[in-house]
């Protein structure tokens, strides 16, 4: 494909020599009398390279390249100064203005060609290591999402739970950034039996299990909270900002989201019935508690869940409703 050059000159004659310099090379060449015309220009359809003289009557080239510099958007554009400034300070002021190159009135064919040739060329690696390094940052990303991950289930894993929660809990009570949470809940999350699940019909449904079941719970999560696997059958969900009467409830839309639909796998001839136990932690704002607190506050309710015959959703400090 074609480059595209953009000549800028309100000098008629000279905005044609430089036109006829180039007639028999393969560019496409645009031309534009003055600054306001070329920025239209411009920001219609974007050249790869402009040539543009440094003194113009309204928008000079300076100017004008100032404002294309500016914009992200069109950043990669070569800018070539065309001057009869030949005294060291103007050719530095031009530079140091985002010009990328400078040529001299008059301008000589076999220069001009040369220059457009290097700065197309230039032009090419910038892009190619912009590209290149927007594919590593894609790239980085996606490592650190996988290592947030849980592979088998898809929500997130222990590592994001002990990374994120410390950050949530900071943010309880915080007016910095306008949003207050006032309280912050953690539901640790067991399926009741999964031993016998995976004794009775295997480890492969034993994973199938765990598969539905996070895939449940993050179908019927709040929107703001995030679902964790803590461990072997157990996941961590928390939500900011919902009362103590409000996360009682939500943990109660999660144990009937699993209780109330057993699971059917073709691979199985009969219904799995699965349960859920629960326990809930709360945090106030400004009550200093840790992360770890927090969770073992949970584990202690989601114990007592379990000593009144599982399938129960504990808050600790409430009794289910």
């Amino acid at each position: 494909m074609s480059a595209r050059i953009l000549v800028v000159d309100d000098d008629i004659l000279s905005l044609k020599l430089i036109a006829h310099h180039l007639r028999d090379t393969t560019y496409v060449v645009e031309t534009a009398s003055n600054g306001e015309e070329a920025w239209e220009l411009v920001v219609q359809n974007p050249p790869d390279l402009i040539i543009c003289d440094w003194s113009m009557p309204g928008m000079s080239g300076i100017e004008l390249c100032q404002k294309i510099k500016a914009d992200l958007r069109l950043q990669l554009i070569y800018f070539i100064l065309l001057t009869v400034r030949l005294e060291l300070p103007d050719r530095v002021a031009g530079l140091e203005n985002g010009a990328d190159d400078y040529i001299s009135k008059p301008v000589a064919p076999e220069e001009l060609i040369a220059r457009i040739r290097v700065g197309l060329r230039l032009r090419q690696v910038t892009k190619s290591l912009q590209e290149a390094n927007q594919q590593l940052r894609l790239q980085n990303e996606l490592l650190q999402s996988l290592t947030l991950m849980d592979q088998l289930t898809g929500v997130l894993n222990r590592r994001a739970l002990e990374t994120g929660l410390p950050g949530l809990l900071q943010k309880v009570g915080d007016r910095s950034e306008g949003s207050v949470y006032r309280y912050l809940s953690v539901w640790i999350i067991d399926i009741d039996h999964f031993k016998t699940i995976n004794d009775t019909y295997g480890h492969l449904i034993g994973d199938k299990v765990l598969q539905i079941v996070a895939h449940r719970l993050q179908s019927n999560s709040l929107p703001g909270s995030f679902l964790y696997r803590y461990g072997g059958e157990e996941f961590v969900s928390v939500m900011p900002g919902i009362n103590p009467l409000q996360a009682l409830a939500y943990g109660e839309q999660l144990r009937l989201a699993i209780a109330l639909e057993p699971v059917c796998l073709m691979s199985v001839a009969q219904e799995i019935p699965v349960t859920i136990s629960l326990g809930g932690a709360m945090v106030h704002a400004n009550e200093p508690i840790s992360s770890q607190m927090l969770l073992s506050k949970a584990d202690r309710a989601l114990y007592q869940a379990k000593a009144m015959g599982r399938n129960q959703a504990i808050l600790s400090g409430l009794e289910r409703c």
